[in-house]
């Protein structure tokens, strides 16, 4: 062969070469497999990644369950084995033996005690060590306590004008059975062993709450009267669980607007037991007392009155819980009316690794929903004059004689006398209530810092179901019952607070 034909030989291959080539690069033939196997690869690790988190999530939920059990039959206080024993014994017969960290905490304080543990379990994956995860550490832990610890508790009942009436599934009428339930909640928490741990604040509210002279004079009031101890709030006071100990408060007016008419004369009575403002001592606040015998016949005497102010006697209630109001305990401890052994209380709300803290209780009870109230316009309760005349002259009785018994042309009103016709706490905010609006405020911001609210609603009607519903901290905590049931309620609630419990 020529070397001519050799070239164009080389030519011809060269030039097949390049063709093919080119042709392969070109052909799109085959190429959906290839993003295929990309796709199976991916959906293979992400399949893998979901089995090896669900290991995960078993093996852990195990070892947090182990915890529990654990803590709970060590922190019994009928258990007499060694309490670590018993804890270390629960994890070697769940197949966990090696998973404790440390040692289990035992905690014995007489009374109560507290057993924790902390626990750690690595897992090897299958699949996500394609990753490069190769272990994943599974972590518990789990305190339980038995006996009473601190417990600061308000009990907030409710002394409205229906609780007259008679209660279902027993022949007492509702304030009859209230002073029972009461009394038997004061007796489970005020025990001889619970002695400087249990500190138990009543408040009686209606259509205020009274505090009482001794609570009164220990803040900043603006005070114009002896004849009650009520203070009133504006709503943004409504936005602290505590008190504001800096601002100077408002004292509500003593007089009455509720009538008494005699239908047998034709005429009103100028009767003063219904005062916006309670007025008898048995109606004040008592607080943080261990002093059963005199809650007992404090309680034995609670009467109903007037409307029904559920927002007051939360406000009041938290108010008595909340470590803002140290120093007004430490003034009130100082003159004789609080125990010594209560010094430093309220205690500061629970922090979240605590393992014995003090629990913050709200036992709120209502046999209704929030109602209205009134005030006198300011030029009716100006001056001394004005405040013994509305102290001793029912507002109703008052207008009838004004207008029947004086001039015919009387330029008298009732409504003239009262800045707010429409009533105080009826009005709507944000389509709510207005008193609704401010106890569901106060419900949350406790619940928000770790406060427990049992909330008892006794034959209430729908109205008050739901807001008493929506206040308790939770389904378990919320008691729909008849005047019949309360008193076991209250009791249950009371073994509640006091029973063997997981604290984290």
């Amino acid at each position: 062969m020529s070397g001519d034909e050799m070239m164009t030989l080389k030519q011809r291959v060269n030039q097949q070469l390049s063709r093919r080539s080119s042709d392969f690069r070109d052909d799109e033939n085959g190429s959906i497999i290839i993003f295929t196997l990309f796709l199976l690869i991916l959906m293979l690790a992400i399949g893998g990644m979901a089995v090896d988190f669900m290991r995960f999530e078993c093996e852990r939920a195990v070892l947090q369950s182990t915890a529990d059990r654990a803590v709970l039959a060590a922190a019994d206080l009928d258990q007499d084995a060694d309490q670590k024993q018993v804890v270390i014994d629960y994890f070697e017969k769940a197949g966990l033996s090696g998973a404790i960290v440390g040692e289990p905490n035992v905690e014995d304080l007489g009374g109560r005690r507290s057993v924790g543990v902390v626990a750690n379990q690595e897992i090897n994956t299958i699949f996500l060590k394609l990753l490069g995860i190769h272990k994943l550490s599974s972590n518990a832990a789990s305190t339980a306590v038995d006996g009473v610890a601190d417990i600061e508790v308000s009990l907030v009942v409710d002394l409205s004008g229906s609780m007259a009436e008679p209660a279902s599934g027993t022949s007492d009428t509702k304030i009859v059975a209230l002073r029972k339930a009461a009394a038997k909640l004061a007796e489970n928490m005020l025990q001889a062993d619970y002695a400087g741990r249990i500190s138990l604040s009543l408040v009686p509210y209606s259509e205020h709450v009274n505090v009482g002279p001794s609570l009164f004079g220990a803040l900043k009031v603006d005070q114009k009267h002896n004849f009650s101890y009520c203070v009133d709030f504006d709503d943004s006071d409504f936005d602290l669980t505590g008190l504001n100990l800096s601002k100077t408060y408002t004292q509500m007016q003593h007089y009455q607007w509720n009538s008494d008419y005699n239908y047998d004369t034709g005429q009103y009575r100028n009767t003063m037991t219904n005062t916006v403002c309670p007025r008898y001592s048995y109606e004040q606040v008592t607080p943080l007392t261990q002093d059963l015998a005199a809650l007992k016949t404090q309680i034995n005497k609670l009467q109903p009155r007037a409307g029904t102010a559920i927002y007051m006697g939360l406000k009041w209630g938290l108010a008595l819980l909340d470590p803002s109001l140290q120093p007004v305990v430490s003034t009130l401890i100082s003159s004789g009316k609080i125990d010594a052994q209560f010094q430093g209380r309220p205690d500061a709300y629970p922090v979240a690794g605590e393992t014995i803290v003090t629990q913050k209780v709200i036992v709120l009870m209502t046999d209704g929903a929030n109602s209205g109230s009134q005030r006198l316009n300011s030029w009716a309760y100006d001056s001394p004059s004005d405040r013994v005349h509305w102290a001793n002259n029912n507002l109703w009785w008052f207008y009838s004689r004004e207008l029947y018994y004086t001039d015919p042309r009387s330029w008298f009103t009732y409504d003239r006398y009262l800045s707010d016709p429409t009533n105080l706490n009826t009005a709507k905010i944000n389509g709510i209530t207005n008193g609704d609006y401010l106890m569901q405020g106060l419900c949350q911001k406790a619940k928000d810092k770790g406060g427990i609210i049992y909330a008892i609603a006794v034959e209430a009607g729908s109205h008050g179901d739901q807001e008493m519903a929506k206040c308790a901290s939770s389904t378990s905590h919320y008691f729909n019952v008849n005047g019949g049931e309360l008193e076991n309620v209250f009791s249950a609630i009371a073994r509640q607070i006091t029973d063997l419990r997981l604290a984290l």
